[in-house]
């Protein structure tokens, strides 16, 4: 081994452990707030999950590269490695803000193509810089045999990453808010860069380290109701005397003094009513509005994946936290398979952003799982939030729906404003699909030329 190796300063085991547990926890944390930011403009499909990740880990392999390239520089490799955990600070600090992401997603481009964008250009070089600092941490190391010491700094990274992932997702983002979540991951780079060399730090990086941050605790206190691991939740008055609540950048709920919610919540709870379906499951809770203000008495159950859905929609409806209705903290599926059923009724409304569903509730098996909980001639209510250039997705999930149940019937909303139907079509707004369980659910059978037998099936009737 060369005597310029041999001679580097060494940190003690301690300051080491210290460096590499808070850059390991910032790179599984910088992965997953990413992903959270994300789901406000793209949503949370596995696509959206798979670029990141990917852009993710070529940054960490180029980093880790680069990296052992610069532990074999002369000198001491301390402020090296200051600078670069300080840089992954600040410009996690950005990227990971309100300001990062809208830079990112303002940009003229598919929601793809703006994912792809913002993994490359603000996460990427997070990772690499994290990665880097991974190898100029182990040139830092005490003496020792090479794999050993391998081994014990990449052992102490990865527990690092296990601390990153539970902290931020069960109690940070849970009880605190994205901002404090970016504010500990920042912070805990800031102190491993000043373990290794404070004086290093540049001073900008320090700045954005601070500034960032403290400008997203603002924002999460003055505008929002929360921001947690599911979603954004606003509170929003309207001119019309109404409230809407904002999840994620769209009106999920709206209610005002008389109890009148968007319009196709008014027909769900019309229909139920005129069908004499009040014992009602609904999935997706954003405000708990369903069933207030209906023509009818319902017996409605929320389920929600997010805990936090039961005080929101208190304070939404503002009623006490008892009032606002009865809940299930699950995801919607889950429930469903550990659920008794004879529901009347089930409305499926749930959306992760704008455009998106969880896409294992748009499945045939999700329909026939809903379909078995559903009392005989129950319901099963689903909107759909289209898009004019959503063709595609219309088509292909109709035909799922409709391969589960045969007696499917859709309405696009706004036909009972005056609206006509290709009108109501033309723009995005709400489709919604009534599928009631019936005998004929399991039949198959189409009308040919070769077997043209429709008069005898009227006349069985």
């Amino acid at each position: 081994m060369p005597d310029i190796l041999r001679r580097r300063p060494a940190l003690s085991p301690a300051a080491l452990g210290a460096i590499l547990l808070a850059e390991g926890y910032a790179s599984l944390a910088t992965e997953i707030l990413a992903l959270r930011r994300i789901v406000p403009w793209a949503g949370s499909a596995v696509s959206v999950t798979a670029v990141l990740l990917a852009v993710y880990l070529a940054a960490l392999a180029g980093g880790y590269r680069r990296g052992g390239m610069l532990a074999r520089r002369g000198g001491d490799p301390r402020p090296r490695l200051a600078a670069r955990l300080s840089g992954a600070g600040a410009l996690a600090a950005f990227w990971l803000s309100d300001v990062g992401t809208l830079a990112a997603f303002g940009l003229p481009l598919p929601p793809l193509a703006q994912v792809a964008a913002y993994s490359v250009l603000g996460i990427a070089p997070v990772a690499w810089l994290l990665a880097e600092s991974v190898l100029l941490a182990h040139a830092c190391a005490p003496a020792h045999e090479p794999s050993e010491k391998a081994g014990g700094v990449f052992a102490l990274s990865t527990a690092g990453n296990v601390l990153g992932a539970l902290l931020t997702t069960f109690v940070l983002l849970r009880f605190l808010g994205t901002a404090a979540a970016a504010i500990v991951l920042v912070g805990g780079l800031f102190l491993a860069a000043a373990i290794a060399s404070l004086r290093s730090i540049p001073v900008a990086a320090a700045a954005a380290m601070a500034a960032f941050p403290a400008l997203d605790l603002w924002i999460e206190a003055t505008q929002y109701v929360e921001r947690n691991a599911y979603a954004d939740y606003r509170i929003v008055e309207l001119g019309d005397g109404g409230r809407m609540l904002d999840v994620s950048g769209q009106g999920a709920s709206r209610h005002d003094a008389e109890a009148r919610g968007w319009d196709y919540a008014e027909r769900v709870e019309r229909t139920l009513c005129e069908a004499g379906e009040r014992r009602v499951l609904v999935l997706g809770a954003a405000g708990m509005t369903l069933g207030r203000g209906a023509p009818c008495a319902l017996d409605t159950t929320f389920v929600d994946i997010d805990p936090a859905q039961e005080r929101i929609a208190a304070l939404f409806l503002g009623v006490p936290p008892d009032k606002a209705g009865r809940f299930a903290p699950a995801d919607a599926r889950a429930f469903l398979r550990s659920d008794a059923g004879g529901w009347e009724a089930i409305v499926v409304d749930t959306y992760s952003n704008r455009r998106t569903i969880p896409q294992h509730l748009l499945t045939a098996e999700f329909y026939r799982l809903a379909r078995s909980r559903l009392s005989d001639g129950g319901s099963l209510y689903v909107n759909h939030l289209t898009w004019p250039d959503d063709a595609l997705f219309r088509t292909r999930a109709e035909r799922t729906l409709r391969s589960v149940f045969a007696d499917c019937s859709a309405w696009p909303v706004g036909i009972e404003q005056g609206r006509g139907w290709h009108e109501a079509l033309a723009g995005a707004g709400n489709l919604l699909f009534r599928c009631r369980k019936s005998g004929l659910d399991d039949d198959r059978a189409i009308y040919s030329d070769g077997l043209p037998r429709a008069d005898l099936d009227r006349s069985l009737r």
